[in-house]
């Protein structure tokens, strides 16, 4: 009868062990089956979301050609109110829907996801972030999350300078009303330093409209590096740890304006800013 007993018992524990070999074949490859994504920031720059990432080969495979997708009209990112955003994406070059790249084994690269026009709430202060990833080597495509992600908020929206990306710090040096030609002008003096990991080859920076304290706007603006010679628009490269001094010239202001509020454009070729827009709030001139 103890015999009987042992043998019935090892045939269950043979049975149920192929039991679960079987819904282990059976069970579908996820994306963390094969990768391993980590969240390094999750910031808002200007009016848009930025989120960096390190990404690593588990597989245990050298892959010939890894692609991610943004958040889509299929899968879209969400914040903790319930918006839901598209993504793009940056492994180093200009942002894109998609991004491809080979990975060997054990490998890991860094790479940004960025939603523009950011939910503006400030109750939005989580993420989950939706993206899809695809591999012919591991014949796999499928859908990866990260869920509740917090969102830092570091931006100054009043009284200074808010920065396009959180690689360029700008200072404000000095805001000073004058006449000049028979003109009365407000020139506001900044820097910009780079903290990218590069050089910013065409750099560029133009000019838009301007509002004062009274609501009051103003069309004639220029930029310029040396305090003369005046343009809409200005390029130069900005090398890597290099600070550069800019003025802007608003032409024809009002004598009793105190404050000027505007934005700068920006870019430079195929580096992702995580904002194209510098914004200047609130700048009080004497």
């Amino acid at each position: 009868m103890k015999n009987l007993k042992y043998l019935f018992l090892m045939l269950f524990t043979v049975l149920a062990f192929a039991s679960c070999e079987e819904e282990n074949e059976d069970k579908e490859p996820t994306f963390s089956t094969y990768f391993k994504m980590s969240i390094t920031n999750c910031e808002r720059v200007g009016d848009n979301l930025k989120v960096d990432f390190t990404m690593k080969n588990i597989s245990g495979e050298d892959l010939q050609q890894v692609q991610l997708n943004g958040g889509s009209v299929w899968d879209m990112c969400e914040d903790n109110t319930g918006k839901q955003y598209y993504s793009e994406l940056s492994i180093g070059g200009s942002w894109q829907t998609s991004v491809r790249t080979p990975m060997r084994k054990g490998e890991s690269f860094t790479g940004s996801f960025l939603i523009k026009n950011f939910n503006t709430s400030t109750k939005a202060n989580r993420l989950n972030l939706i993206f899809n990833c695809s591999c012919q080597t591991l014949e796999f495509y499928g859908r990866g999350e990260i869920d509740n992600i917090k969102i830092v908020d570091n931006r100054i929206l009043f009284d200074g300078i808010c920065t396009n990306d959180l690689g360029l710090e700008y200072t404000l040096k000095s805001a000073t009303k004058k006449t000049v030609d028979g003109k009365n002008v407000a020139d506001i003096t900044f820097t910009v330093t780079n903290h990218t990991d590069q050089d910013l080859y065409d750099f560029q920076l133009t000019t838009g409209n301007a509002r004062d304290n009274n609501d009051e706007e103003y069309n004639y603006m220029g930029i310029s590096l040396n305090g003369y010679n005046f343009q809409t628009g200005i390029t130069t490269k900005l090398r890597q740890s290099a600070t550069q001094q800019y003025t802007v010239r608003i032409e024809n202001v009002n004598p009793n304006a105190k404050t000027f509020s505007f934005k700068l454009f920006c870019s430079a070729n195929d580096y992702p800013f995580g904002d194209y827009k510098v914004a200047f709030h609130d700048i009080a001139v004497r």
